[in-house]
């Protein structure tokens, strides 16, 4: 038996075969009219910080017709799991409702009979990662993904929030929204820390007079290459949604600049900033304002994963080894903190040094 195919003890991680029996055992009891029901060709597909995702095969008979259908079962581990599953399939749901590409979404299960964990399951896309089309290309050769990347980036941002998230607050523009946001950041440092941020958020708050109003959007949170699949056929599907909310486009734009500025270099940040401004033939203002947010965010989450555990900052087990890995990209987000406010966090560099040794 192979680790992969084995429990990891490591991580909490489920064997192979105790997934497939698992969802076996739900499509008997959720779907009792279908016959016949096995899973096989369970993989592990997971690659990300906060769930676990798998892609299997379901076969059935139903009525005298056999069917074999090619899913994916997302795993929510750690905190809040309920409450995150079900976030997730409505608002999957909900994009494609209103023409969004996202993959289908069939069920979702809170109860913990079947997996030990709440889930959703939904069509596995036959592709590939637009990762693939954007790792090893120099930025001047992009050309078409990265318009696609942006035009998809764009139209998200276009969707009226209230058609996504109806059960939350409906702002004309993202003045008061602000306001609110930070003071929920004030209260989320106050209850999870670590208290040494404190002077970043000082320079947010203090810096929020001289911020524009924007369009208040759609958000994903983590919209990046990887979430994006192309399938075989050509066409798009954006996947990842745990994290998505309402609020300032510029959140979530700012988010995705951070991240490719920090992984592969400030060129490819600043090109997919000109390209977004293209397609949605507008100047993005206080780009500086929401990067530092997008970094505020970034320590304190892998800050808190690193010294109290990845649950404690609600996200599966495992994730931490994979910060690890990346560990060279939080130093530039360090750097680009000192750049925007003159910042320098010596608690997190002694965080970071400490990971390195």
């Amino acid at each position: 038996m192979t680790e992969r195919e084995g429990l990891d003890v490591g991580n909490g991680r489920q064997s192979l075969e105790s997934i497939s029996e698992g969802l076996a055992k739900f499509y008997r009891k959720r779907q009792p009219k279908l016959k016949q029901v096995t899973v096989h060709d369970t993989t592990d597909l997971t690659s990300g910080w906060e769930t676990e995702l798998y892609g299997f095969t379901l076969k059935y008979c139903e009525g005298h017709r056999s069917t074999l259908r090619r899913l994916v079962a997302r795993l929510y581990p750690g905190r809040n799991a309920a409450e995150k599953a079900k976030h997730e399939f409505s608002v999957i749901r909900r994009l494609g409702e209103v023409g969004y590409p996202v993959p289908s979404v069939h069920e979702v299960e809170v109860d913990l009979e079947a997996l030990g964990v709440p889930f959703i399951t939904m069509d596995l896309i036959e592709g590939h990662s637009m990762m693939d089309d954007f790792l090893g290309t120099p930025v001047k050769e992009l050309g078409a993904s990265l318009e696609v990347f942006t035009s998809l980036f764009v139209e998200l941002h276009r969707i009226d929030p209230a058609m996504v998230f109806p059960e939350l607050p409906r702002f004309v523009d993202t003045s008061d929204y602000l306001d609110l946001a930070l003071e929920r950041t004030r209260r989320g440092l106050e209850e999870r820390g670590p208290s040494w941020l404190e002077p970043v958020l000082d320079w947010l708050e203090e810096s929020k007079i001289g911020v524009s109003p924007g369009r208040f959007s759609v958000l994903h949170r983590d919209f990046h290459p990887a979430n994006i699949m192309v399938r075989l056929d050509g066409s798009h599907a954006v996947i990842d949604w745990g994290a998505s909310s309402s609020g300032d486009f510029r959140e979530d734009l700012t988010w995705t600049f951070m991240l490719a500025s920090a992984f592969w270099g400030r060129p490819l940040g600043e090109a997919i900033l000109e390209a977004y401004q293209r397609a949605a033939e507008e100047e993005i203002s206080d780009v500086g304002f929401f990067e530092v947010a997008s970094i505020y965010r970034r320590i304190q989450d892998t800050s808190i994963s690193f010294t109290s555990g990845a649950e404690e900052a609600s996200m599966r087990a495992g994730a931490v080894e994979q910060m690890r890995e990346g560990v060279a990209h939080l130093h530039r987000i360090h750097d680009f903190l000192k750049e925007r406010t003159g910042i320098r966090l010596s608690e997190f560099d002694e965080i970071l040094r400490t990971v390195e040794e």
